[in-house]
């Protein structure tokens, strides 16, 4: 069994909090809620306004009658960086020392200027033989600090710290795997307020992850609830994000034995338009579909959720631990 945690994701539009356990093989969920983010409060994942964002933050656990004080949050924005990497076999503590010496070779960044962590995902056979399979990560200090800072004032209790990408490969694993040895891969869409992040898994893995500063509230001014397809919104759309996933698109099958895109999920505000799957389909010639509510998670006498779960994704990721 695992631990009762809080999970929180602050992201540009909205505050999303859930509280829940990782039960064996399903994450019991036992509260949730959604607060607007105060304007200006946030922007791609720096804190701009810490004491709006705080009163906000305090208002929605107090209003949803939070109780849980173990708190897993995530750090997000175009500046958090990530790099996949193979290294030989060997054991974490000593990759952990030869990748903190390495870390200038990996980030084209002032790297004093970051916090660096890792994730061993798997390990695969190349043609130097096994190699395990790195995530690297690399998160602005400030982030990390102004992070720290908004729990301690919360009297919350840090326990993890995540990114987008960890989160979603959580709540998506089981949906990357094949039948009878068929690989492939699946790319998750989390089209947010002022930034949209691509994540591709396979098996459980993350094998691509970036993030655009772009989000469909660049388009709100072009639509309402309907994704119409109108000049001005496919125009913008398609200069602003396709063309930048196709981007990504291409450099991730560039890679050697990389597996093909069986299909992609959308999660965030952005999954509620209606039609909004089927231009993307359209213009990316993959199948798209709004992400369903999973059959591992099970709802404990809550209202609500199936019309709020394309918010809660990522923060339901942060929960789902063993």
């Amino acid at each position: 069994m695992g631990q009762a945690l809080l999970g929180i994701e602050i992201g540009n539009c909205n505050i999303k909090a859930v509280q829940g356990i990782q039960k064996r093989n399903e994450l019991v969920l036992t509260n949730y809620g959604i607060e607007p983010t105060p304007k200006g409060a946030v922007w791609d994942g720096f804190i701009m306004d810490m004491d709006a964002l705080l009163h906000s933050l305090e208002n929605l656990l107090k209003r949803k009658h939070f109780t849980e004080k173990n708190t897993a949050i995530m750090v997000q924005g175009t500046s958090v960086i990530t790099r996949n990497v193979l290294m030989p076999p060997m054991g974490e503590k000593e990759l952990r020392m030869i990748l903190d010496y390495k870390k200038d070779d990996y980030f084209l960044i002032d790297v004093s200027d970051y916090q660096t962590d890792f994730k061993i995902l798997n390990e695969v056979e190349t043609e130097e033989g096994k190699m395990l399979n790195v995530l690297l990560v690399a998160v602005p200090n400030i982030i990390i600090k102004n992070t720290l800072e908004l729990i301690k004032r919360l009297n919350l209790k840090p326990k993890f710290i995540d990114i987008a990408s960890n989160a979603l490969s959580k709540i998506f694993a089981s949906r990357s795997f094949g039948f009878y040895n068929e690989k492939f891969s699946i790319m998750i869409l989390d089209l947010g307020g002022q930034t949209t992040t691509v994540t591709i898994l396979s098996e459980g893995h993350i094998l691509f992850s970036r993030s655009i500063l772009y989000g469909l509230e660049q388009l709100k001014e072009f639509m309402r609830d309907e994704f119409e397809g109108n000049d001005l919104v496919a125009s913008a759309l398609e200069e602003q994000m396709i063309q930048e996933i196709n981007r990504f698109l291409e450099f991730y099958y560039s890679r050697s034995n990389v597996k093909k895109i069986k299909i992609i999920y959308l999660v965030g505000g952005g999954a509620y338009f209606k039609n909004i799957a089927q231009y993307i389909e359209n213009m990316l010639d993959i199948p798209v579909k709004p992400a369903d509510v999973f059959e591992d998670i099970v709802i404990k006498d809550i209202s609500g959720f199936d019309k709020d779960f394309f918010y809660l994704v990522n923060a339901l990721g942060l929960i789902k631990r063993t």
